[in-house]
């Protein structure tokens, strides 16, 4: 079963801390650092919401 990761930005745009955190819970959540991301951005082009499908050792098989 594939497990999705998302965070969205705390105030209106998403911050360097922020998106180290999301870093952090997708390699926790067993990514390999191979994973596409998606992400959403602003009109001006700044990071609003970003996510990440990570398949698990259950699919592979």
């Amino acid at each position: 079963m594939a497990k999705k990761i998302e965070h969205s930005a705390g105030g209106k745009f998403m911050t360097l801390d922020e998106l180290a955190a999301f870093v952090a819970d997708a390699y926790a959540c067993g990514a390999t650092g191979r994973e596409t991301v998606l992400g959403k951005l602003s009109l001006l082009q700044k990071l609003q919401k970003i996510e990440v499908t990570i398949e698990t050792t259950a699919d592979a098989e």
